[in-house]
């Protein structure tokens, strides 16, 4: 019985028919590699064209400084920035290896420390991310101000970030139309340094974000901009900026901060990592719980595991601390019809919500150990399928735009996927994956364990009746969706795919017929790695950007972990 329909057309089971285990393993491992990389001839390698020096990105203060004030400078004082420099980068980390349970691929490797490259930081230790930012927050808090300074500059950074990424999470408006208050805010105050700290930590220590039923978002805005600027936003931004500069399509951009001296961008969004993660010490030291804090960790969190790796025990805590503020938010249990929460932002937190939970079961699954947002005590629906800009319109507007969905919540294709389709894609095959987990991690008894798999893999064969077709990912999406919307569709897939996989492992374990279904399944698993690999060659600008699928492929357990 299979998990996911036979393609009648290949026989996969005939192609690696006469080889062991091992053979097929390392028989599969060539062809992937093939597909990843490729061998290209120049006919003249030494005549190509060198990359342009490209000026630093660079935004003068909002007014020119005063002779008293003093000057960010992130290179000439070794103890003010936390960018490693020299042969420190090279240093090999001495941190404690940590559990990795059996749904962890990356299990593998663990007495080969060599082949982690999937999860190496980008930084020596973890810890260097905070050296500079001492917690005498005396030091911190002129640091922080200094750095507010490029606003424009992170502005930019932010706005690219949402117009050019599908992955964001917190809805556009509720980020950029602040930060842009807090610009025209200053262009009119001019640059207010002297005491802003001051009057920042005030706000964050003795104001509340109240919310209210009946609050439009203007007066939501007016809670943490502005003159009511609050830490929880600053280090937001800082989050924010530094992810649209490490994932900048520009190649290897440089930033100043100050004017003059040039960082890269992986040190740019390390300098921004250290100032939000100082903001959230800030937030903790005066026991602030709000959705902005929320925000901020979930942001920070994604920021310092792009450059420390998934399997850094600094991120798993981080995570932690993340899903400590979901529950003391109460983010995990829908809202009762007489609660006061704005609309708005009613489907923010679901959006946030939904996301925290997708990346707790990828963290899980990765690492191999218990989840720690379980469904079981959870209760949250589907985030609305509309459009960022829909959640702050008027009453009216909003209204239609509901009435436009359908029963289920979904809206119309148009062409494209929304943030909020691909939350909600990511959701339903999160789901899907926590009962696997449980199947994989738990310590049920064998009969309930039988009758828990039959139902998981019903469950795996009706998830894509209840999405609508035209969100399904094929070979055709290419032409439809355009590249990069085409890759979110794939990634979602794969994401299915690996779930199916587990499940046929399971199968596979208590009986070996099941073994044509597990290659089946591995199969198409490289096969839609293969249309990847195609489409990558033909565009260079999802060439770099999305070089992980491929590499998280590679080491995927249907090539490393095959029984």
């Amino acid at each position: 019985m299979a998990m996911v329909k036979r393609t009648d057309s290949v026989h996969h089971e005939e192609i690696f028919q006469g080889y062991g285990p091992k053979e097929w393993q390392t028989n599969l491992l060539r062809t992937v590699s093939r597909l990843q990389n490729p061998c290209y001839y120049h006919p003249a390698p030494l005549t190509r064209p060198r990359k342009k020096t490209q000026a630093p990105r660079s935004v003068s203060p909002v007014s020119p400084s005063g002779e008293g004030d003093e000057v960010l400078d992130v290179s000439t004082s070794r103890g003010d920035s936390i960018v490693p420099t020299g042969p420190q980068m090279g240093l090999t980390s001495t941190s404690q290896p940590t559990y990795l349970g059996s749904t962890s691929f990356i299990s593998a490797f663990q007495h080969n420390p060599e082949y982690l490259s999937l999860s190496t930081p980008k930084m020596a230790h973890a810890s260097t991310l905070r050296k500079a930012w001492s917690a005498d927050f005396t030091h911190v808090f002129p640091r922080l101000v200094q750095l507010l300074r490029p606003l424009r500059l992170y502005e930019d950074l932010v706005t690219d970030e949402y117009h050019r990424s599908p992955f964001t999470v917190i809805p556009a408006p509720l980020v950029l139309t602040p930060l842009r208050l807090l610009r025209s805010h200053w262009d009119k105050e001019r640059w207010p340094q002297e005491g802003l700290g001051s009057r920042i930590t005030q706000s964050t220590a003795t104001q509340l974000v109240k919310v209210e039923a009946n609050m439009t978002t203007d007066q939501f805005y007016h809670l943490f901009t502005g003159a009511n600027l609050r830490w929880e936003f600053v280090g937001l931004i800082f989050a924010l900026a530094g992810l649209g500069a490490s994932v900048s399509p520009r190649g290897s951009p440089l930033f100043s901060l100050n004017g003059k001296d040039e960082l890269s961008s992986d040190a740019f969004a390390m300098e921004m990592a250290a100032a939000s993660h100082a903001c959230i010490e800030i937030c903790r030291h005066y026991d602030n719980v709000n959705d902005l804090v929320v925000w901020l960790n979930y942001t920070y969190f994604v920021l310092a595991s792009n450059m420390m790796g998934e399997t850094s025990h600094q991120i798993y805590a981080q995570f932690g601390d993340l899903v400590s503020c979901i529950h003391a938010m109460g983010l995990h249990r829908p809202h009762p019809p007489e609660s006061s929460i704005p609309f708005f932002l009613s489907e923010a937190r679901k959006r946030v919500f939904a996301a925290s939970y997708r990346t707790d079961k990828n963290l899980a699954t990765f690492l191999g150990r218990p989840p720690r947002l379980p469904y079981h005590y959870c209760d949250v629906g589907l985030p609305l399928d509309i459009d960022d800009d829909s959640l702050v319109l008027d009453r009216f507007s909003l209204d239609k735009a509901i009435r436009q969905l359908t029963p289920d919540g979904w809206g119309t294709f148009n062409g494209g996927l929304r943030p909020a389709t691909v939350i909600r894609l990511r959701y339903m095959v999160a789901m899907l994956r926590e009962q696997v987990m449980e199947l994989s991690l738990g310590r049920g008894s064998v009969g309930s364990r039988q009758n828990e798999l039959q139902i998981t893999y019903q469950e795996c064969k009706r998830l894509w009746d209840r999405v609508p077709s035209e969100f399904h990912y094929s070979k055709h999406s290419w032409e439809v969706l355009g590249p990069h919307l085409s890759i979110i569709s794939l990634v979602i897939h794969l994401e299915y795919l690996h779930t199916v996989f587990q499940v046929e492992r399971i199968r596979c374990s208590e009986s070996a017929d099941a073994m044509t279904d597990l290659l089946d399944s591995a199969m198409q698993i490289v096969s839609a790695v293969t249309d990847f690999a195609k489409h990558r060659d033909r565009e260079g600008s999802i060439r770099e950007q999305y070089t992980w699928i491929g590499a998280i492929t590679m080491f995927h357990p249907s090539v490393q972990n095959y029984p």
